[in-house]
């Protein structure tokens, strides 16, 4: 018999381990993800108050759920929520230490993880084949953005997943990107009418993780730093904004004449991207550009950090490199690498615990409303395949119900 990654896990509910081989499937009991996943410690106001809300006020009934990528607390929040509206099936984790944790916090909820990260997308297909041979209800996957690739999201639709929702993480640029042959309906944040209610929330979070991995890691501080921020067009004017704050020397250009011309107006210097590679010890490109660039790589001077969004290091690759970059040794999200024999530093993502609760908790429930209703979109009935979002409409609904929980001022 040949064995498949799922096959290697125990996909099966409640299928026994092989004797002598535990399984890599963890369910602490064989209740209902509902009772199981249960609110944890009562501890003052409740996690994610604007998902609530929006549960209660626009149901989803009948809808499987299976969850994949990494697993942060925040996830474990949003699925609580979830767990009182839908079936949250499964967990699908890559290698490391999420996977364990999410089985310690999530009661009955099971947690997989295959043993090498390029078999996710697999394993997730095959769970999801599994589950829709079992169930009467529409299946649909949670993820990141390696589902929209041409082989995942065929496997998924050859597996009878109902569609895709693309999660968008703190901090990430919502690029939307229509990928070639996409074979299921896929619903993503990209491009959403929310994103001027993230800019700025999301500008700060990054901003503070960037201060915390230079002073814990490099013992550095960016008013210490020249920062060089490609690009002055909402996300990116937020990071620059923060970053100022926090007293960095900040330069920009862009190349769009009229964002380069707000740059000036809001009292940045502007210069031609060349130069501002050259002497910066921070660059901020958030749209992922820089890594596989060896011609801008070229310019950076030795120690410089790079922070980005767009691009994410597949920790998979056998020999290490990412873009035109090796990587030498990587810890909570700062990779230390190398370019030719000139060393670099990668930032990729945003640590919520080392953010001001009163930017990342706001943040993350706003995002959290979205990505349910976009399940709930997915769960209503069939869709022709390719990528959309949540409409205006749904999105003023979202604003609404979050602006009326928090109040006015996002930081009171």
């Amino acid at each position: 018999m040949t064995q498949s990654p799922a096959s290697e896990t125990a996909l099966y509910l409640r299928r026994p381990a092989t004797p002598g081989k535990p399984s890599r499937a963890t369910r602490a009991t064989s209740a209902r993800t509902r009772s199981a996943v249960g609110p944890g410690p009562r501890t003052g106001r409740p996690r994610l108050p604007a998902l609530r809300k929006v549960v209660e006020s626009f149901p989803a009934d009948g809808v499987s759920l299976v969850v994949t990528g990494d697993v942060a607390p925040g996830t474990v929040a949003y699925l609580r929520v979830l767990a009182d509206a839908l079936d949250v099936s499964a967990v699908i984790t890559p290698p490391g230490p999420g996977g364990a944790e999410c089985a310690a916090h999530l009661g009955g909820a099971l947690v997989l993880t295959p043993d090498h990260p390029q078999d996710l997308v697999r394993t997730v297909a095959e769970y999801t084949g599994r589950l829709t041979r079992r169930t009467s209800v529409p299946v649909v996957v949670q993820g990141p953005g390696c589902l929209l690739s041409d082989e995942g999201s065929g496997l998924l639709a050859e597996q009878g997943a109902r569609g895709a929702v693309w999660s968008a993480q703190c901090g990430v640029p919502r690029r939307t990107t229509e990928p070639s042959r996409l074979r299921l309906p896929v619903f993503t944040t990209a491009g959403s009418a929310l994103d001027p209610l993230i800019d700025a929330p999301a500008g700060h979070a990054i901003a503070q993780t960037l201060e915390h991995r230079l002073r814990h890691d490099l013992a550095r501080s960016l008013s210490e730093c020249t920062v060089a921020v490609l690009g002055f067009g909402g996300r990116h004017a937020a990071v620059a904004a923060a970053l100022r704050a926090l007293g960095a020397e900040v330069s920009v250009c862009d190349r769009d004449s009229l964002a380069a011309c707000a740059a000036v107006l809001a009292g940045y210097r502007v210069t031609d991207r060349a130069e501002l590679l050259g002497g910066a010890d921070v660059v901020v490109d958030l749209q992922g550009d820089l890594p596989p660039d060896r011609d801008a790589l070229r310019l950076l001077k030795a120690g410089a950090v790079v922070v980005t969004e767009g691009f994410h290091p597949p920790d998979q690759h056998p020999d290490g490199t990412f873009g035109a970059l090796t990587r030498v040794e990587r810890n909570e999200g700062l990779a230390v690498c190398r370019f030719q024999d000139k060393p670099l530093y990668l930032l990729t993502g945003c640590a919520p615990s080392h953010v001001d609760e009163r930017i990342v908790g706001r943040l993350h429930d706003l995002l959290c409303c979205e990505l349910y209703l976009c399940v709930r979109e997915l769960a209503r009935g069939p869709r022709p395949p390719g990528v959309r979002g949540l409409s205006r409409e749904q999105c003023e609904e979202i604003a609404w119900i979050w602006c009326e929980t928090y109040g006015r001022s996002p930081w009171s």
